[in-house]
C-alpha cells in the first residue's frame, strides 16, 4: 500500500501573512508611539502653562506681601503721628490759655480802644519786659529746673545747673518764693516747687 504524500506548504503564502501581521504590529506601534508623543506635547505645554501660572502668583503674593508690610507701617506711623499730634494739640491749648491770660492781663492795664494789640507783638513786649528790664532768665531757668524730674534742689544744684551766677541764682529764689511760687528756705537753700505751672 503506497504511503499519502503530505500536501507541500504555500510558503509564500504564509511569508504574505506574516510579514502583513508584522507590518499591522509595526503600524499599530507607530501609531501608539504618536499618541504618546501628543500626550508628552500636551502634558509638557500644561506643565510650562502651569510653572508660569505659579511664578505669577508668587510675583503676586510677594506684591501683596510688600504691600500689607507697606500698609503696616504706615498704619504704625500714622499711629505715632496721631499720638503725637495730641501731644502737640494739648500744649497749644495750654499755650492758646496762657496767651488769654496775658491778653487779660494787658487788657486791664490799658484802654478798651488800645487792647486791639496783635499776640505777637503781646509777646515781643513781655519778653521785652521780662528780659531786659527785669532780668527774668535766672527766674525762668529755676522754674524751669524745678519742674523737672527733681521737685526739690539745693541753690548750689540750681546754680550749677542753670549756668547763671550765685547772686542772680539767689535774687531769682527770693523772688520766686515772695511770689509765692516756691518754697524756698535760706538758710538751708533748699528749694521746692510749690505750684505747678505746666504738666511734665
Amino acid at each position: 500500500m503506497a504511503t499519502e504524500k503530505p500536501p507541500e506548504k504555500d510558503y509564500e503564502t504564509e511569508v504574505s501573512k506574516a510579514v502583513k501581521s508584522i507590518q499591522k504590529i509595526v503600524k499599530d506601534v507607530i501609531k501608539e508611539l504618536e499618541n504618546q508623543r501628543e500626550l508628552n506635547t500636551t502634558a509638557e505645554s500644561r506643565i510650562a502653562e502651569l510653572t508660569r501660572e505659579l511664578a505669577n502668583k508668587t510675583a503676586t503674593n510677594e506684591r501683596l506681601e510688600r504691600t500689607i508690610g507697606e500698609l503696616k507701617e504706615s498704619a504704625d506711623q500714622t499711629t505715632d503721628l496721631m499720638v503725637k499730634n495730641k501731644a502737640l494739640e494739648s500744649e497749644l491749648n495750654a499755650i492758646k490759655t496762657q496767651l488769654e491770660k496775658m491778653s487779660d492781663t494787658y487788657k486791664e492795664l490799658v484802654t478798651e480802644q488800645e487792647a486791639t494789640i496783635p499776640v505777637q507783638e503781646l509777646l515781643a513786649l513781655y519778653i521785652a519786659l521780662l528780659e531786659d528790664v527785669f532780668y527774668a532768665q535766672p527766674h525762668a531757668k529755676t522754674l524751669f529746673l524745678l519742674h523737672g524730674r527733681k521737685k526739690e534742689m539745693t541753690r548750689d544744684e540750681i546754680t550749677k545747673t542753670a549756668g547763671h551766677e550765685a547772686t542772680a541764682i539767689r535774687k531769682a529764689l527770693g523772688d520766686l518764693a515772695r511770689a509765692n511760687l516756691i518754697d524756698y528756705n535760706v538758710e538751708t537753700g533748699n528749694a521746692k516747687l510749690k505750684k505747678r505751672l505746666y504738666p511734665t
